[in-house]
């Protein structure tokens, strides 16, 4: 097994496999994007026998130094089978614990569900719907929407909605993300943020998406993807307004956008299963109503070093009180 980096030319040939046909978080460009804007790595462990790839972050902390899972690993873009993820984590560990130099795998992104959980993991159930936009026409997928889905989108397109799709949207987008952050009391991510992904991914794997009532904009999406699949990453909704069928007109026209690129599938990115917050099942019905396929599997984590990561978890505590550091796990 090893670590690749697309930043290292010595790395350039085992790393030629991955292309536009690969998820974005195996492109170079998305490896430039985190070190410009994070300063943090964003490395390509390589299994030699597996013939498997998987991108790993590396957290920037001054005094502890995760790593997080940032897509299953792939064989010739397909992700592996259970059996085969297992090998590929297990020896992933043994790797990180003979280097040193990595305390934890921390909870993986939301976009990135596994199907094995190596033992002494701490994990949750997760999944996410995903629209097939290779195999379907646009009719097909709307066919697939819940009944109140279709007529919301046949009352917003008689209604006036307008949608627009492309980089010139930007500035609404972020004016609708922002407010519904805002309004939930959740992390914001800058408007530096997505000008960057913008600037480092470029329009060909970038996808913003507005819909207007009128003039004003009550709905928007933000879309990264290449070939092999397109990842709805933010989304937001602001003011009233009588387009209540809005932001399924948006997520359609965003999947006929990305069909017509010759992207393969839409993910909707997940959420917990299985549990007891109102909110999350909320947001799973929501995305339910799209008709897409349920893609179940597990986020887990583990301590790489687990003296270390205790010492720090200890450190946290002392410093914090009875503030918890939580997760989705």
């Amino acid at each position: 097994m090893k670590i690749l980096n697309h930043l290292k030319p010595a790395d350039h040939h085992i790393l030629s496999q991955i292309s536009d046909n690969w998820p974005f978080q195996f492109v170079s460009e998305f490896t430039r994007f985190h070190k410009y804007y994070f300063n943090e790595t964003v490395n390509i462990i390589y299994d030699e026998e597996l013939n498997a790839y998987m991108p790993l972050r590396i957290l920037d902390m001054k005094l502890f130094a995760p790593a997080q899972i940032l897509y299953a690993p792939l064989r010739e873009s397909m992700e592996l089978s259970k059996e085969e993820q297992m090998l590929f984590f297990n020896k992933l560990i043994r790797l990180l614990q003979n280097q040193g130099g990595c305390e934890r795998l921390v909870q993986p992104h939301p976009y990135s569900i596994l199907s094995a959980i190596p033992e002494g993991a701490k994990y949750c159930d997760f999944g996410t719907y995903v629209v097939d936009l290779e195999n379907q026409t646009i009719e097909q997928i709307l066919e697939k929407f819940h009944p109140k889905y279709q007529k919301a989108v046949t009352h917003s397109e008689k209604n006036g909605a307008v949608v627009k799709i492309g980089k010139e949207c930007l500035n609404d987008f972020f004016l609708i993300y922002k407010s519904t952050m805002e309004r939930a009391g959740l992390h914001l991510d800058e408007f530096t943020y997505f000008q960057s992904l913008y600037d480092y991914l470029g329009e060909n794997r970038i996808s913003c998406g507005v819909v207007y009532d009128q003039d004003e904009p009550i709905s928007g999406i933000f879309v990264i993807h290449t070939l092999y699949g397109a990842f709805l990453t933010h989304a937001g909704t602001r003011g009233d307004s009588k387009l209540y069928g809005a932001a399924k007109l948006l997520n359609l026209e965003m999947m006929r956008h990305l069909k017509e690129k010759g992207v393969k599938k839409y993910d909707f990115v997940g959420v917990r299963l299985k549990n007891n917050n109102p909110a999350l099942e909320g947001i799973f019905r929501f995305k339910k109503g799209f008709g897409g396929d349920l893609k179940e599997g597990y986020l887990w984590k583990i301590d790489i070093l687990p003296l270390k990561a205790k010492a720090y978890d200890l450190m946290v505590k002392l410093k914090s009180g009875n503030d918890k550091l939580s997760d989705i796990i």
